[in-house]
C-alpha cells in the first residue's frame, strides 16, 4: 500500500502533547507489524517545509526539526515528492477551485493523483472528502 504522510500524522508521531499522538501511534504500530501493508511513504517538498516550520516555530523545538527532516530525507521506505511548474500550475488551478483548502493540501491531492497514491496517514478530513482513504 502506497501511504502519503501527511503534516497532521507526522507531527502527532513526533509530539507526545499532540491530540492525536495516540492514534498516530497507533497507526505507526500497525505499519510496524504488518496489519497494514506499507509498500512506500509518500511526502512531498511542500509538506516537509510545512512540517519543519512548525516543529521550528510553533513547537519551539529545532533539534526536533532538524531530527524529523533527516529522517524524512533519508529514509529508505519513503519517495520524496516534488512540486514542479506543471504540478504547481495544477495545483494553483485545483486551489481556485477549492474552498476551504490550503495550497499544500491541493499540492497534496495532485501529487497523489499523479503518482497513483491512494492512502493519506492524516488527521485532516479534507483527504477523505477529496477521494481518499485515511488511515488515522
Amino acid at each position: 500500500m502506497k501511504i502519503f504522510l501527511d503534516t497532521s500524522a507526522i507531527i502527532a508521531i513526533y509530539n507526545a502533547n499532540d491530540k492525536f499522538h495516540d492514534d498516530a501511534s497507533r497507526v505507526m504500530r500497525d505499519i510496524s507489524s504488518g496489519r497494514v501493508p506499507l509498500t512506500r511513504f509518500y511526502v512531498s517538498d511542500y509538506i516537509f517545509d510545512e512540517t519543519t516550520t512548525f516543529i521550528e516555530c510553533v513547537l519551539r523545538d529545532h533539534g526536533l526539526a532538524l531530527g524529523v527532516g533527516d529522517a524524512l530525507l533519508s529514509s529508505p521506505f519513503t519517495t520524496f515528492l516534488r512540486v514542479d511548474e506543471e504540478i504547481f500550475q495544477e495545483t494553483w488551478d485545483r486551489f481556485k477551485i477549492s474552498q476551504g483548502r490550503s495550497f499544500t493540501d491541493c499540492s497534496s491531492f495532485v501529487l497523489m493523483e499523479r503518482n497513483g497514491v491512494n492512502h493519506a496517514f492524516s488527521f485532516d478530513e479534507h483527504f477523505k472528502d477529496e477521494g481518499f482513504q485515511i488511515l488515522a
